[in-house]
């Protein structure tokens, strides 16, 4: 270790080994052998989203300014999972916090080192992420994005992170970044990727907000507003019928869902003449989790468009019983988040955690793409608000989960939607591999030359 790669490090106060391994400072001087910038001289602003308490400003209205959180940050896109949204006039007060077409947002916890760019024409608000104001006159912030998510990036905000639970990152020292400046053609070639493959994830959402629009509307659900709030009188008999005496449990709302859905056909989840067999999952301690062995897959690993590879393993021995991941097999949570469910596309060598179950369709009567919208859907997470339990974390019980009422729709019908979820899936899947194919010809370019990587580019196209 040179003295000088040391002194150059000067604004981290940092010497320790792990700080200075062998692979980093290679990567490094690889870097400074190209043409390159800091990213504070290829930005107007990188500041922080607001970060403090604004719970009371949370809104139901759909219309409302989005917040962007932590949890929405996605390697190049931001995911429109459980959009919150805030009121107009806090959205106003917070104009530091803002986000803008073209800014790259990161996330500084939980999925920390996520790059992601804001391509929408909307402006929207954010919560505890970093803002980095990209000067277009000067880089194109979609290169920026495929750099940052490159490991020439991801190794530098890696570095750079303190915080044994929580890493986090000092924006003095992420203004220091450098960024390699490949050819006008690359950044090109890989800009074009990014924009390609957002449009594309674009596409993707519309075709599964159609297929759950067309679901509710062949419901007779589409324009339901549940009642906020009122008083709900019930004999006692239905209250010893329910085995709950709380309030929560016979909400109005919950009678209307009752009424719509008695004009329904209707079966059961699961029982004896129910649509599916439900199998439980294992739940091993923490002190059998490792690097090696099967994937352990927690509900954080997954959602309802697919599962991210774990990275907790369990040894076989611990697992050798255990159910695999099965083609058309439903996942389902059960506890903390619950009634996420994900129909899984292919066999799957992962096991899956005591909060997730297994659904196997039991015959042809229902589609697993039509079956997997509908518990996705309203309908079946209304269940689930009524019947789970627990003050902090939510536990729904597999026998509250057996008479859930699934409405069955004809099959010709339940053919379409299911149709319309795969095509949803199959453009959400093509859409990855562009933004694989940009990453990997940064560091094409970086290692192999930019005539290899333009090559790359335009045989993976």
């Amino acid at each position: 270790m040179l003295l000088s790669d040391v002194r150059g490090e000067d604004e981290s106060f940092r010497f320790d080994s792990e700080f200075f391994r062998k692979d980093d400072i290679n990567r490094l001087r690889q870097l400074g052998l190209l043409s390159h910038s800091s990213l504070i001289e290829l930005s107007r602003r990188i500041d922080v989203g607001y970060v403090g308490e604004m719970t009371s400003e949370y809104t139901t209205d759909a219309t409302a300014p989005k917040l962007i959180q932590t949890r929405n940050i996605d390697e190049f896109i931001p995911n429109d999972t459980d959009i919150i949204h805030i009121s107009q006039e806090f959205h106003e007060q917070l104009r530091k916090s803002q986000i803008h077409t073209n800014d790259i947002l990161l996330a500084r916890s939980g999925s920390f080192g996520n790059a992601a760019i804001w391509l929408d024409k909307e402006t929207v608000n954010s919560s505890d992420i970093i803002i980095i104001d990209v000067d277009p006159s000067k880089i194109d912030p979609c290169y920026l994005v495929a750099f940052l998510n490159s490991r020439y990036g991801r190794f530098q905000l890696d570095r750079y992170a303190s915080g044994a639970v929580q890493r986090h990152v000092n924006l003095t020292i992420l203004e220091r970044l450098n960024i390699a400046l490949l050819s006008e053609d690359v950044r090109s070639f890989v800009g074009s990727l990014v924009r390609q493959a957002f449009k594309t994830i674009t596409d993707s959402r519309a075709c599964y907000r159609a297929a759950e629009d067309k679901l509710l509307k062949d419901l007779g659900f589409l324009n339901w507003s549940p009642v906020d709030g009122g008083v709900s009188v019930k004999p006692f008999s239905e209250v010893a019928n329910a085995c709950r005496i709380d309030a929560e449990y016979f909400q109005p709302k919950f009678d209307e869902l009752k009424q719509l859905l008695a004009q329904c056909e209707l079966r059961d989840l699961g029982g004896n003449e129910g649509l599916v067999n439900i199998y439980k999952s294992i739940d091993p301690p923490s002190d059998c989790y490792g690097s090696e062995g099967v994937p352990f897959v927690r509900i954080s690993d997954f959602s309802k468009f697919g599962i991210e590879i774990p990275d907790i393993r369990v040894s076989e021995e611990v697992c050798s019983d255990c159910r695999r991941i099965k083609k058309n097999a439903i996942l389902l949570t059960k506890d903390g988040s619950v009634g996420i469910a994900y129909k899984a596309e292919c066999d799957l060598e992962m096991v899956t955690s005591g909060a997730i179950l297994h659904l196997e369709v039991k015959d042809d009567s229902v589609d697993p793409d039509y079956l997997a919208l509908v518990l996705n859907s309203r309908i079946v997470r209304m269940q689930a608000e009524r019947d789970a339990g627990g003050s902090i974390i939510q536990h729904w019980k597999p026998s509250q989960i057996e008479k859930v009422q699934i409405p069955i729709l004809p099959r010709g019908v339940q053919h379409a939607l299911a149709d319309k979820v795969r095509e949803s899936f199959r453009l959400r899947h093509e859409s990855k591999r562009l933004l694989n194919l940009a990453k990997s010809a940064v560091e094409k370019a970086i290692e192999d030359g930019e005539e290899a990587a333009v090559k790359f580019i335009e045989e993976g196209v």
